[in-house]
């Protein structure tokens, strides 16, 4: 086959898949220590019920064996072993057995693996080396169905002390003297076939010969007719036969027989309520009918999705110069098309920034396996949950937040949580309590990591900058305890006493607020010592396309600042401006404000006459940058900056006007607070 047509494909839904698998792990192992613990307080989403640690493994398993047939189908064989041994070691945990840590360890080092496989695909290579895994996984494996007495974590109902069977009397995938529900209620013996197993329909029709002739049995799906077709695509697509009984049937001697067949994958037992009559199951079967017009999804290439921005772009410059040469001619006919114009191009703008849009769940896939692997490796407990990750941002933002995010959490385990007998020392439970939370503002998203640990002192952040030589300590003694915590986000900042591998370096949350401030966003911190940090990200929905005021400052250059970032625009009256220790003031209520002249900090002639001031906030407060007018506000495309302009921290892009001039769009918090 060629292999190149479907590379691509191949390399995509392998990365959803074992993402899902990464999720669906972290959740069981998370729900089974909870279980283990005494069943404390747990996450509804994780519960350790047997119906959902079932469900979660029946995910593991469908997507490990999916990724094995892909891979079969593209010739990656060492690729297909090793996911055919996750499948069987996830199959264990599937059928009911309890699975130690070290099965949990062993499956997410299967994905690390598979994953680094599927990179060495995107590479080119035409078969990866999985190395010794496989082997591993399969000695594991055996190991657990030759020694171990597993405790059954996927059961039916808990049975009768008068009906319960001696240990070990049964293998893991029988249930042992069944308790029967009241008379009216029927039992389900499913029985799955291999789906490498040969003439499976015919296996499947020797096992309903069976268990047919056992009194008691109801009936089956698929009947006997349907097994004796020559195909029913059903049953090869699922390859699951589930026959019916009454109950006070001998289950136990059914599941044996099915056991005992050849191509018996899986073997279980479920109690349901009575099949529906006629009417009704027609009814259900009517209304759970495929809908022909629901919707359907194709992948687009995010290169194609940026080209349709841009071109989106184009069409807006345009109708902003139709929109003035209209108000030139000043002719009533043309004036009306032009708003036409404007509202297609506004419907189409909405639209094309619907299809960019993302939810944020496709970034914080990844978070719930970096907690776990860096607090097992620190010997930490962290309860760590996410909400609102349904909320959908632009995709050119979440891929700039993925670095910055991963900091965060890391951060939050590293730093914030301070060891679980420390905690217990401090009358605080074990276990720290991680949420990352978004919600919709307006238009903005706020996402925020919430932790119950430490905390941050911001005298002991105060002090810790003036040690290290960040600032000196006149200016540390005159900052709030809010802008003490703003002290982190100093490059070369850190209050690890030491280098490890995931702190001491004084590199994370500097960057974290540059990447934020470059997208049109914000860091607002909250903490106290003991009683833990809130750290919250304002974003912008989109950053394609934006609210610009266009301002003058004296010269040709064209500069802009976005509507996002201005809190308000105030005329400068020489009765509000007041000077003191060699700088500028301006009363704004009953507040004053530090007024700086924005074309002098950007290196232009400074200004005479008393113009406009823009408010902008940072974290000592608000200030004011005096322009010489605002001259309008547009709707612009941002473009990002190459070298040497994209270094200039001030400077967040450029954009066109609808007088067709170049314009840098300008950070204003960058400017104003440096």
């Amino acid at each position: 086959m060629d292999r190149d047509k479907y590379r691509r494909l191949f390399i995509d839904e392998a990365k959803e898949g074992l993402a899902l698998i990464t999720n669906e792990l972290v959740a069981v192992e998370k729900a089974q220590g909870a279980a283990r613990a005494g069943g404390g307080a747990v996450d509804h989403d994780v519960a350790a019920s047997a119906d959902s640690l079932k469900a979660r493994f029946d995910g593991v398993f469908r997507s490990a064996h999916s990724l094995k047939g892909m891979a079969a189908a593209m010739n990656y064989h060492r690729f297909a072993n090793l996911a055919h041994r996750l499948e069987d070691l996830a199959d264990l945990g599937r059928q009911g057995q309890a699975l130690p840590a070290e099965a949990y360890d062993l499956l997410l080092a299967g994905v690390d693996v598979l994953d680094g496989c599927v990179t060495r695909v995107e590479e080119g290579d035409e078969d990866p080396d999985t190395g010794d895994l496989p082997i591993r996984v399969a000695t594991f494996v055996e190991k657990l169905k030759a020694g171990a007495d597993p405790a059954v974590v996927v059961a039916p109902p808990p049975t009768p002390p008068a009906a319960a069977a001696a240990p070990g009397s049964t293998p893991p995938t029988a249930v042992a003297h069944l308790a029967l529900p009241p008379t009216g209620d029927v039992v389900v013996v499913r029985v799955q076939f291999a789906m490498d197993a040969s003439a499976p329909q015919v296996r499947a029709f020797v096992v309903h010969k069976a268990l047919s002739a056992m009194a008691g049995f109801i009936d089956s799906v698929p009947s006997a007719e349907g097994l004796k077709q020559k195909e029913n695509p059903e049953f090869l697509k699922a390859r699951l036969l589930e026959v019916r009984f009454a109950t006070g049937s001998a289950i136990d001697e059914a599941v044996e027989k099915a056991k005992a067949a050849q191509g018996v994958q899986s073997v279980s037992v479920v109690v349901v309520a009575p099949k529906p009559d006629a009417a009704t199951d027609t009814h259900k079967h009517s209304a759970d009918a495929k809908d022909p017009t629901a919707e359907r999804t194709i992948r687009v290439r995010t290169a194609l999705l940026d080209d349709l921005i841009d071109s989106v772009g184009e069409v807006l410059l345009t109708r902003a110069r139709l929109r003035a040469l209209s108000q030139r001619l000043d002719l009533p006919e043309l004036s009306d098309l032009v708003d036409e114009v404007d509202r297609l191009t506004r419907e189409l703008h909405g639209r094309v920034v619907a299809a960019r849009m993302t939810p944020l769940s496709l970034l914080a896939e990844r978070l719930p396996r970096a907690v776990r692997d860096l607090a097992r490796q620190q010997g930490k407990s962290v309860d760590f949950s996410m909400i609102g990750m349904d909320i959908e941002l632009d995709r050119a933002i979440l891929d700039e937040l993925q670095a910055p995010l991963v900091h965060m959490v890391r951060n939050a385990v590293d730093h914030g949580h301070d060891g679980d007998s420390v905690r217990l020392a401090r009358g605080a439970p074990a276990t720290m309590k991680l949420v990352l939370r978004a919600t919709r503002d307006r238009d903005r998203v706020l996402l925020s990591l919430e932790d119950d640990g430490r905390g941050m002192d911001p005298a002991a952040l105060r002090a810790r900058a003036v040690s290290k030589g960040l600032i000196d300590k006149a200016k540390a003694d005159g900052l709030s305890d809010d802008a003490s915590l703003e002290l982190i986000c100093l490059p070369g900042f850190s209050t690890a006493e030491s280098v490890s591998e995931t702190s001491g370096r004084g590199v994370g949350m500097d960057v974290v607020k540059a990447s934020l401030e470059k997208l049109g966003g914000a860091l607002r911190l909250k903490a106290a010592p003991g009683k833990g940090t809130t750290m919250t990200l304002q974003l912008p929905l989109t950053v394609a396309i934006i609210q610009v005021l266009v301002i003058d400052v004296g010269s040709e250059s064209a500069f802009v600042l976005p509507v996002a970032r201005v809190e308000a625009a105030l005329a400068v009256d020489d009765d509000t401006v007041s000077h003191a220790s060699g700088r500028d003031f301006m009363r704004v209520g009953a507040e004053l404000v530090p007024l700086v002249d924005l074309p002098a900090l950007l290196g232009l002639q400074p200004l005479s006459a008393p113009g406009t001031a823009i408010l902008v906030r940072g974290p000592d407060g608000l200030v004011a940058l005096r322009v010489k007018s605002i001259a309008a506000q547009e709707e612009v495309v941002a473009k990002p900056l190459g070298p040497p302009l994209s270094s200039v921290p001030f400077v967040a892009g450029a954009a066109i006007l609808a007088d067709g001039r170049a314009a840098f769009i300008l950070e204003p918090q960058r400017l104003a607070f440096g």
